[in-house]
């Protein structure tokens, strides 16, 4: 009997049959944009004048593998978005049926594993040369203005008015809606929402940012990020995920990559990209298979190498069938012995689409 995989295109719902398929996935789908990419509507600032501050958490003993699965009115509860305007206006709002139905999807899923569609490294990778420090895995990437590197981009944000800025990693997945951690937007332990973004997609190197520089309008979390903090990160892990709203359309010039759900979770290639802070504002990429065994309800487990300013980067999929790259989570945290991303699952998914169409 052949199986059967939903995909899900913007509003369109499209059946596609398959031999070895995901029974439950929805996906929206990414683009390479195009036309020229206009100047930069302000001058570069001086980044040599910033001072640099560290916005990485760390996991707690225990780690994202103790975190209790939510219960029905926390995820209620927790899926309130909560938004700033660069205004300086906030609000809290009720999840919107497509996000409710998402929590009583995932709520109800079948967590038996099926199998999926093969995925491996994104080829593009093996253009790079390959680096290797030690155990260290990951590769720089040269080609930033180059689909699909070109989507991908550096974070900074003000921590205050005394010229501290911390840097993290984020993605396009619409023309104008970069997905990134909360905790890249909002740090508890400074009170509340960071002072100011900046978004440069396809950054390589101090001074280079090819593809100009993006200012925001709009940013949004979860609200569970914020009620269930109670000193540890940890508890808060499943919940680290915001969408920054650009101030133009970045997207329709560089590109923006795909999102998906798949659920049950099923083995696949991890591909994640983006400016660890080791290897100061340059681009570089990790890969590493992710098993069932490692995902959970909203979080998932994996030994890709990333250090502090992975923090946001996507972790996507490439099919090598359709070429498309689908992500699945965001690279958030790390603890002694692996990383730790947020998964897609229902009910994020459709929270990070009702955003990312603003």
């Amino acid at each position: 009997m052949t199986r059967k995989r939903v995909c899900f295109a913007a509003t369109l719902l499209v059946t596609i049959a398959g031999s070895a398929c995901l029974a439950q996935a929805q996906s929206v789908p990414g683009s390479q944009g195009g036309g020229e990419i206009p100047r930069s509507l302000e001058e570069m600032p001086d980044f040599s004048a910033r001072t640099i501050v560290d916005l990485v958490p760390r996991i707690e003993e225990g780690g994202s593998r103790s975190i209790k699965p939510p219960t029905a009115e926390e995820l209620q509860e927790g899926f309130k978005t909560v938004s700033r305007s660069r205004d300086g206006s906030g609000k809290t709002t009720e999840p919107g049926k497509d996000i409710r139905e998402g929590i009583d999807r995932q709520m109800n899923m079948d967590k038996e594993t099926r199998a999926a569609p093969a995925t491996g490294a994104d080829p593009l990778f093996e253009e790079a040369e390959r680096v290797v420090i030690g155990e260290d895995t990951r590769v720089p990437i040269t080609t930033t203005t180059k689909y699909p590197f070109s989507a991908f981009g550096q974070l900074w944000s003000a921590v205050d008015d005394k010229g501290n800025w911390g840097k993290c990693s984020a993605t396009l997945i619409s023309p104008r809606a970069v997905i990134t951690a909360a905790h890249c937007v909002y740090s508890h332990e400074r009170g509340g929402w960071l002072k100011d973004y900046e978004f440069y997609p396809g950054r390589d190197g101090a001074s280079r940012a090819p593809l100009g520089k993006y200012g925001w309008t709009d940013v949004f979390i979860l609200n569970g990020y914020i009620q269930n903090y109670k000193g540890i990160y940890g508890e808060v892990v499943p919940w680290d995920l915001a969408v920054l709203i650009l101030d133009r359309p970045a997207g329709s010039y560089v590109g923006w990559i795909g999102y998906a759900v798949y659920d049950p979770a099923y083995q696949f290639t991890a591909n994640i990209v983006g400016y660890p802070g080791d290897k100061p504002d340059t681009m570089w990429r990790s890969s590493c298979e992710i098993t069932p065994v490692n995902v959970y309800d909203s979080n998932m487990d994996y030994d890709c190498d990333t250090m502090p300013g992975s923090s946001g980067s996507s972790i996507y999929d490439y099919d090598p069938i359709s070429k498309e790259r689908r992500i699945h989570g965001i690279n958030v945290a790390g603890a002694k012995t692996y990383n730790t991303g947020v998964r897609l699952n229902w009910a994020y998914f459709a929270w990070v689409h009702e955003h990312a169409q603003r």
